[in-house]
């Protein structure tokens, strides 16, 4: 399977781990909004998001949700539409 888009956006408290997550996700997408990210993944990148992210994260208290997007994507307002692009991460 290619690469497909998702929104990725998290509820952090802590500034430190919110700024590490932040800086991660900029590898792998563009941010939309200031807790959100439009990443076009395929499977590998997915998986390797997932470990990193949780390797940052306090799962006691911070929430990471990443949603597929199905469809179209609409923008009303200020801001493009991410175009997929190669990821590197490293």
């Amino acid at each position: 399977m290619g690469k497909r888009l998702y929104a990725v956006v998290y509820d952090i408290s802590d500034d430190t781990r919110r700024v590490k997550l932040a800086n991660l996700l900029k590898s792998y997408g563009e941010r939309v909004q200031l807790s959100v990210f439009e990443c076009y993944l395929d499977e590998r990148l997915l998986e390797d998001l997932r470990r990193r992210a949780g390797r940052l994260l306090d799962l006691g208290q911070d929430a990471l949700r990443i949603y597929p997007v199905a469809g179209r994507v609409e923008v009303l307002g200020v801001g493009p539409l991410p175009e997929p692009r190669e990821v590197q991460v490293l």
